[in-house]
């Protein structure tokens, strides 16, 4: 029987999209769960500080567009890989913005 790894790692060369695909992840993972908390849940690991940021602020970025109701390439595409409806994406990014707001210092993305 094969284990299945709870850990998902992408490597790829500079330019090639990684801190887009790594917020689209970490966005399918926080709104697939009802668990308004899941971030707590979630480690991501970048070599730079300032990659690191950038992730934090895109999360951030998308969830508050979600909860304003905005569409974009990043909800089209959590649509379709998850099956959400856009509706289910609005509302969840409201309670998970949030709940990451209100636990800022919990939302941790690290570099190594």
């Amino acid at each position: 029987m094969q284990q299945v790894s709870p850990f998902q790692i992408y490597n790829a060369s500079a330019g090639s999209g990684k801190t887009f695909t790594l917020v689209k992840e970490y966005l399918k993972i926080l709104l697939t769960s009802e668990n308004p908390n899941k971030f707590h849940q979630i480690l991501a690991v970048t070599f730079t500080n300032k990659a690191a940021g950038e992730m934090k602020a895109r999360v951030i970025e998308n969830l508050h567009s979600f909860s304003n109701k905005e569409e974009n390439n990043m909800l089209s595409l959590i649509c379709a890989e998850t099956n959400l409806l856009e509706t289910t994406i609005f509302n969840r990014s409201q309670i998970v913005l949030s709940s990451i707001l209100q636990n800022y210092s919990a939302f941790n993305y690290y570099y190594y």
